[in-house]
């Protein structure tokens, strides 16, 4: 499931930096819990910080937030069908 988490977490990415940016280095590891049950592939998608005024004022922003909403809506379809073997995944 490690495999097919960082491969989700690419397309993700991936999609997401065209719609709203992200910081450098976006695709992270990290040793919670959540991300390491051994039969559940998982991700962990931060957006901001809501101690910072620019993470704030975009998280405040409708459409910021529906360009993130339709971004991980295309890597999830996008992932999807790859695996389905109809598509070309990120």
């Amino acid at each position: 499931t490690h495999s097919f988490s960082m491969s989700f977490a690419h397309t993700l990415v991936g999609q997401l930096s065209t719609s709203v940016g992200l910081i450098n280095n976006p695709q992270r590891s990290a040793g919670f819990k959540v991300l390491k049950a051994p039969d559940v592939p998982s991700v962990l998608v931060e957006l901001g910080y809501l101690s910072n005024a620019k993470d704030e004022a975009q998280l405040l922003s409708a459409d910021w937030r529906g360009k993130a909403a339709q971004s991980i809506t295309n890597a999830v379809a996008l992932f999807a069908s790859a695996k389905a073997g109809t598509g070309t995944g990120g």
